[in-house]
């Protein structure tokens, strides 16, 4: 099937549950709050919902929810204009120096002259080259930041991109008399991204119903089909692409950094690093061999859902963080092939990938000195 990028536009104030209990209890406040960006599920399933509702699908038919569950969705990506943010990479430590003015500290893989760490055996640990408190504020990266990190060039940071959010305080309306119990209230935190666009890429075939309803509350939003890919999509730059041609892999280190969360078999890491040269990897994977030398992976995130088909809540499962960093040296083949994933999904099983989760920058990286 064709691809095409899917833009989301939102037209209200979106709410995406972070997985934490939400019950009222007497006497007591509530909270529901917003993740920053909808899962990749999440977004995976409003493009594939208005393929259904376009193509005019009887939702209970298992067939068609078969062959809609199948439709590869990567995303998503954040965009403000025509300039695309990423989640900040988790071997970058932002800081103030003496005069006040923001840096950008690197974090390296280590090697141990003598002692030891309680890593993981084969496991380095990254070198945090002087001790700072992280500054606040600089979650997200534009995309030529991005790129200078990839590539091993420091920059400094002038702006900080804040997704704004929105509390409303409620109550609790009883439903068999329309009124509102007393004492019970509940707040909620949304989103508001009105200024901001999420984008995807999608196989598809066929248009999509313009108008849907995102995350919780059933939030409404627009969605378009841009006309092209390269215009809309944050292809492979041209200066990593010859970073990779020119790498030495006595010297130089793979590095990648997962732009949406991922689902992998062995929780923190890739089950891929054990199945080189096996069919149904990530594309361009089954073309080398890597060994994982150090990582820098945030705390474990939950997700789950509603299964349409089985009708019932999904298992809960761990995902690894966007901007997590992974560090490997290249053991076999050309290091150019992981190109093949940028901005693919890498995670491990099939439908996981299918569902956007995953999608990796590749750069390059060194030991620290």
């Amino acid at each position: 099937m064709p691809e095409h990028i899917v833009e989301i536009q939102a037209l209200s104030p979106l709410l995406f549950r972070d997985g934490r209990p939400f019950a009222s209890s007497e006497g007591s406040e509530t909270k529901a709050l917003s993740l920053p960006l909808p899962l990749p599920s999440t977004l995976a399933g409003l493009v594939r919902t208005q393929a259904g509702l376009a193509q005019g699908l009887n939702f209970a038919d298992r067939a068609a929810l078969q062959n809609l569950h199948g439709l590869p969705v990567y995303g998503p990506l954040l965009t403000r204009g025509d300039a695309f943010f990423f989640p900040a990479p988790r071997d970058a430590l932002v800081y103030r120096d003496k005069d006040g003015l923001p840096k950008v500290m690197r974090l390296q893989p280590y090697r141990l002259e003598q002692g030891g760490c309680d890593l993981p055996p084969g496991l380095l640990p990254l070198r945090v080259a002087q001790d700072q408190k992280p500054e606040k504020g600089y979650d997200w990266w534009s995309g030529q930041e991005m790129v200078n990190w990839l590539l091993g060039k420091d920059w400094v940071p002038k702006t900080r991109v804040h997704l704004p959010e929105e509390h409303r305080l409620h109550v609790v309306i009883d439903p068999a008399t329309g009124r509102a119990k007393e004492g019970l209230l509940y707040g909620v935190t949304y989103r508001s991204l009105e200024a901001y666009r999420l984008r995807a890429r999608v196989n598809l075939e066929g248009p999509l119903e313009p108008i849907g309803y995102l995350g919780g509350e059933r939030r409404p939003v627009r969605l378009y089909l841009c006309e092209g890919l390269s215009e809309h999509w944050f292809d492979c730059p041209p200066s990593v692409k010859e970073a990779f041609a020119n790498f030495d892999p006595q010297r130089a280190l793979i590095r990648l950094v997962l732009a949406t969360p991922a689902l992998f078999e062995d929780g923190w890491k890739p089950g891929w690093l054990n199945k080189s040269g096996e069919l149904h990897l990530p594309r361009g994977l089954a073309k080398v061999k890597l060994r994982l030398v150090a990582a820098a992976v945030g705390r474990r995130e939950p997700v789950s859902g509603w299964s349409l088909r089985n009708q019932q809540a999904k298992a809960v499962r761990w995902m690894v963080p966007a901007g997590s960093v992974y560090f490997f040296e290249l053991l076999e083949g050309q290091a150019s092939a992981v190109l093949e994933s940028w901005l693919r999904p890498v995670s491990d099983e099939e439908q996981d990938r299918k569902d956007g989760f995953g999608l990796a920058l590749w750069g390059v990286g060194n030991y620290a000195d």
